[in-house]
C-alpha cells in the first residue's frame, strides 16, 4: 500500500492532457474542454484528481468566482503523497491562490511553503516565482514589507530563469514599490520602476506599462512637476481604472505650477470619487489654489483646514502603521526566545535520559551537563542583551516619531501662516479686516496655552534635558523656554519669528537676554545642541 501511495500515476485521459497543454496560453479553451466532461467525479482517482486540478487553476486564470476549496483540496490530497512534485507543487500553489480569492491569508501561505517545498530543487522557476511573488503580496498586506521585499527579489530570480519578462516586469514593479515603504533612496526605488516599465513595454503589456507609467508621474510630482505631468497625462488616456486618481494627481500638480484653468478641469473629474484620504488631500490642496486665483479666500481657506484634517489624520495612520510592525518584531523575537529555551529543555532531557542509561560514562555526562548549563547561562544573557537592545531601539523610534510629529504640526502652522499672511494681502474692506484679521489669527496662529504641549513634548523626547535647564537656571522665562525648544527642535529664527508673531530684531533681543541669563558668551544654538544631546 505504501509503494503504492508513494507512485501514483498522473492521467492518459486524453482531453485532460490536451487541457493541460492549453492552461498556461489559453485558459478559456482549457476550461472549455474540461466543462465537457460530463461527471467527472465518476472518473478514475488519478482523472478525477487531475480534472480537479486543472479545472480549478483554469477558472482561477480566467477571474471566475471561486466559493469553495473542495475540488482543489481533492488534488492537494491525492497528490501530497505521491512522487509527482511537480503537480503536488501545483496543486497547493493553486490551493493558495483560492484561499487567497477566499480571504484566508493564513491557510494561503501555508499552502505557497508548501507548494514551494515540493517544488524545491526542481527546473519548475516560473511556477516558484509565482508562489514566491504571492507570498511577498500578503507579507505586504501585513505590512511586513522586508519580508516581501525578500519574496519579490528571489521572484526575480526565478522569473530570469524561466525567461519570463511579463513576470520579471511585475516583480521590478513590486520591488520598487516596496523599495518606497522601506524609505529606500528615490533613485533606487525610480530604477527599478524603469527596469519594469522598458520590460512591460517589450512583451507588448500596455495595461502593466500605463500603470507604470502612472506610477512614476506619482513620484515625480515633486521631483519634476512637468515630467511627472507628462507621465500622468499617459495614464490618464490609457489606464480608464485609474483615471480618477491620475486626475487627482494632476489637479494637484497644476495648482502648484498656478495653473488654475487646468486645475480646475481635472478636479472636477477628481470629485467623483469619495473616501481615499491621500487623494481627498491633493484635492482639497488643489481646490484651494483655484479658489485663490479667483479671490475667494473664505473658500480657499476652507479647503487647506480641510487638507490639514486629511493630512493629520494620514500621519496618524502612520504612526499606527510603524507600531503594527513595531509589534510584529517584537513577537517574532518572542518567538525565537520561545524557540531558544524548548531547545534547551530538551537538550537537558536527553542529557538526563542518558545519564540514567550510561553509568559508565557518568563522570563525561556530568562534564557535559556542566557546560551545557554555561550555554544555557550564556543564552539568558544574550536574550536579555537583545531584549534591553530591542527596547532601545524601540525607544529611540518612538523619539524619531514624535520628534518628526512635532516637526510635521509646526511646518504645518508655518505653511498656513505663510498662507493665511498670502490670503490676508486679498482683504480690502477696511471695515472687515479687523474682523477677518482676529477670525483667521485666532485658527491659524499658536495660542499661548498651545505652547506647554509643545515644551512637554520637547522635554520627554530629549530626556528631561528642558525641566533640568529651567531648574537650573532659575532666571529663564516660560518665553525663554519656548524658544530653547524651537531651536532644539531645529527651527530657524525666520520660522520662529512667524511662529512667534515677532520680528527678528525682536527675536535677536530675546537670544541675547536667554545667553545673559544663562551666563555664556558662546553661540546659543550650538550650547543648546549640546546641552540636550
Amino acid at each position: 500500500m505504501l509503494l503504492t501511495a508513494c507512485s501514483s500515476p498522473y492521467t492518459d485521459n486524453a482531453i485532460i492532457l490536451k487541457a493541460e497543454c492549453l492552461l498556461n496560453e489559453h485558459p478559456d479553451s482549457a476550461y472549455q474542454l474540461l466543462s465537457r466532461i460530463n461527471k467527472p467525479e465518476q472518473l478514475s482517482k488519478t482523472d478525477y484528481a487531475a480534472w480537479c486540478l486543472h479545472y480549478t487553476h483554469a477558472q482561477y486564470k480566467l477571474y471566475m468566482d471561486i466559493k469553495s476549496d473542495s475540488l482543489i483540496n481533492v488534488a492537494v490530497n491525492y497528490y501530497a503523497n505521491s512522487d509527482l512534485r511537480k503537480y503536488s507543487g501545483t496543486s497547493y500553489y493553486v490551493f493558495g491562490c483560492v484561499s487567497d480569492i477566499l480571504q484566508q491569508e493564513k491557510k494561503a501561505m501555508f499552502a505557497y511553503k508548501k507548494a514551494s517545498l515540493a517544488l524545491e530543487g526542481t527546473k519548475e522557476y516560473n511556477l516558484l516565482g509565482l508562489i514566491s511573488v504571492n507570498m511577498g503580496y500578503i507579507y505586504e498586506q501585513d505590512k511586513n514589507y522586508h519580508q516581501a521585499n525578500i519574496c519579490f527579489k528571489k521572484s526575480l530570480d526565478f522569473f530570469k530563469l524561466s525567461g519570463n519578462k511579463k513576470c520579471q516586469a511585475s516583480s521590478y514593479l513590486a520591488l520598487s514599490n516596496m523599495f518606497l515603504q522601506l524609505d529606500y533612496p528615490f533613485d533606487s526605488t525610480l530604477f527599478y520602476s524603469n527596469k519594469a516599465a522598458k520590460l512591460a513595454k517589450e512583451v507588448n503589456d500596455n495595461m502593466l506599462y500605463y500603470n507604470i507609467i502612472s506610477r512614476q508621474g506619482e513620484l515625480l510630482n515633486k521631483k519634476n512637476p512637468r515630467l511627472a505631468i507628462s507621465y500622468l497625462l499617459i495614464g490618464y488616456n490609457h489606464c480608464p481604472e485609474l483615471k480618477i486618481r491620475n486626475a487627482s494627481f494632476l489637479a494637484y500638480i497644476y495648482s502648484g505650477l498656478n495653473m488654475p484653468d487646468s486645475a480646475s478641469f481635472y478636479l472636477k473629474i477628481a470629485d467623483k470619487e469619495k473616501g481615499n484620504s491621500e487623494l481627498e488631500l491633493l484635492k482639497n490642496l488643489a481646490g484651494a489654489g483655484v479658489f485663490e486665483s479667483r479671490k475667494d479666500f473664505k473658500q480657499a481657506y476652507y479647503l487647506i483646514e480641510s487638507a490639514y484634517l486629511n493630512q493629520d489624520t494620514i500621519f496618524r495612520n502612520k504612526l499606527q502603521s510603524q507600531s503594527y510592525k513595531i509589534d510584529k518584531q517584537f513577537d517574532l523575537s518572542e518567538k525565537e526566545k520561545e524557540n531558544t529555551e524548548l531547545k534547551i529543555a530538551n537538550r537537558t532531557k536527553i542529557i538526563f535520559i542518558a545519564v540514567l542509561i550510561i553509568l559508565v560514562l557518568i563522570i563525561l555526562l556530568l562534564f557535559q551537563r556542566r557546560n551545557i548549563l554555561n550555554k544555557k547561562k550564556q543564552v539568558v544573557l544574550e536574550m536579555e542583551q537583545q531584549k534591553t537592545e530591542f527596547k532601545l531601539k524601540e525607544k529611540e523610534l518612538e523619539n524619531s516619531m514624535k520628534y518628526e510629529l512635532l516637526l510635521s504640526k509646526l511646518q504645518q502652522k508655518i505653511e498656513m501662516t505663510l498662507r493665511f499672511n498670502k490670503i490676508q494681502q486679498g482683504v480690502f474692506n477696511p471695515k472687515k479686516q479687523d474682523e477677518f484679521i482676529e477670525t483667521m489669527t485666532n485658527q491659524v496662529i499658536l495660542a499661548k496655552n498651545e505652547w506647554q504641549y509643545y515644551v512637554d513634548e520637547t522635554n520627554s523626547l530629549f530626556n528631561n534635558k528642558i525641566t533640568e535647564m529651567k531648574n537650573k537656571y532659575t532666571e529663564l522665562t516660560p518665553s525663554d523656554t519656548i524658544v530653547i525648544v524651537l531651536i532644539s527642535l531645529g527651527i530657524d529664527i525666520s520660522k520662529s519669528c512667524l511662529l512667534l508673531n515677532s520680528s527678528k530684531e525682536t527675536m535677536y533681543i530675546r537670544r541675547k537676554r536667554i545667553k545673559k541669563r544663562l551666563g555664556i558668551n558662546v553661540d546659543l544654538e550650538e550650547w543648546i545642541k549640546m546641552s540636550i544631546t
